[in-house]
This record gives C-alpha cells, structure tokens and sequence, in this order.
C-alpha cells in the first residue's frame, strides 16, 4: 500500500504555498477539536501537527521534498495502517508525557529569561553605581586641589607680607645702626640680620611642607573613607 506523504495528510499538493499549507492546518485542527467520532483522532491529530510543522518551515520542507524525490520508500506510513501497539491509552499517556514535558520546558525558559534579565539589570546597575562612584571621586579631588592652590597661595601672599616686613624692618634698623655706630657695628648688624632671615626663610619653608603633608595626608584619609583605598596617594 502506497504511504501517504505529508501533502497528504494536510490535504494538500506538494506546490502548496505556505498559506494553504496553514489555512489546511487550521481547518483539519478545527474538524478535531469540534470532536471527531474516529477512533484514531488522536494519532491523526498528532500527524497533522507534525506535518504542518514541518511543512510550514522553508528548510525542513525542503528537506523533506528532497527525500520525496530521491527516495522511493514512504516517508510516513498509512495512518489507517498503524500498527496495534500504539493503543488509546499509551496515546493519552504519551500526550500528557508531551504535555507535563512542555509544561516544565516553559516554567524553564521563563526561569532563564528572568535570570538573564536580572543579570542585565544588575551589570546596568554596577555600571552606574561606578560611574557615580568615579563622578564623585573626581568631584571631590577637584575640590582637594582647588583647596590646595587657595592655600598655596595665600600661603604664598603671607611669606610676601613677611618679607616685606622684615625688609622694612631691616632697613630701619639698618638705617638706625647707620647712623648710631661705626662700620664694625654696621657688618654686625647686617650679619645677624642675614642671619635672621635665613632662619626665618628656612622656618617658612618647613611650615609650608609640613603643611602640604598634612593637606594630602587628609586627602588620603578622605579617599580612603569614601571609596576604600587613596588614589591620591599612589
């Protein structure tokens, strides 16, 4: 007995464009589902299915073209001609086996489209907690910096009064001992007044690198405290 092809069982010829092959599909479903008598509906349900999703796939119908021309044994056996073995009831089990299958391969997909998108969320989010985390680190050494210069130059603007003053200061007294002693007492005063103002210069210049120690040794404590190492300080 010559098997029926897929065509057949859709009810279909083999040049069927993919509407017809989904307008048979739907009405031989439809002609099941309004509850058929036949005995073997279920089996035959199975087939129309499975012929219409492989038919209504340009590669896998294409496929099973190529095996209709080079292959003279049937492709599917004759639906009438089954063999006893495929009974009612190992049909019903089956079908529920291919129903609780599907039923868990959905809840698993679900699960992993839901892990992926909570992955993307969190990746979006780490993103953006790092790059506020950045945004903030650069704030707060800008401000570091603007703090710094301030005081450098104010620091700067107090050693300029001072040498002022101490010129000034210098040449009233040089002027006082000018007029008040010789020439010995002149070369003295002039040396203790050099004198003095080295070790004033040197005092300023330990004041304002002890200074600056103390400003980056307070940045780096900030930094520390805010993102959990110096950068300042490497």
């Amino acid at each position: 007995m010559v098997s029926k092809t897929l065509y057949d069982i859709l009810e279909v010829s083999s040049s069927a464009s993919p509407e017809t092959i989904r307008a048979a599909y739907e009405r031989l479903s439809a002609n099941f589902r309004n509850g058929g008598a036949d005995s073997d509906a279920g089996l035959r349900s199975m087939a129309i299915t499975e012929a219409f999703q492989t038919l209504s796939d340009p590669a896998k119908r294409a496929y099973y073209d190529n095996k209709l021309t080079f292959r003279s044994q049937p492709v599917m056996p004759d639906l009438e001609q089954v063999a006893p073995f495929w009974t009612m009831p190992k049909l019903a089990v089956l079908a529920l086996i291919v129903v609780i299958g599907g039923s868990y391969y959905y809840k698993y997909k679900k699960e992993e489209a839901r892990l992926e998108a909570e992955k993307v969320i969190a990746i979006a989010k780490a993103k953006e907690v790092e790059a506020k985390a950045r945004a903030e680190a650069e704030q707060a050494r800008y401000e570091l910096e603007r703090q710094r210069e301030q005081t450098q130059q104010e620091e700067r603007q107090r050693r300029e009064r001072d040498m002022a003053l101490r010129q000034l200061t210098y040449e009233q007294q040089r002027s006082q001992i000018m007029s008040n002693s010789g020439a010995a007492a002149k070369a003295a005063q002039e040396r203790i007044a050099q004198d003095r103002q080295r070790r004033e210069e040197a005092q300023a210049a330990a004041a304002v690198r002890q200074r600056l120690a103390q400003e980056k040794a307070e940045l780096c404590r900030l930094e520390r405290e805010r993102y959990g190492r110096a950068i300042s300080c490497n």
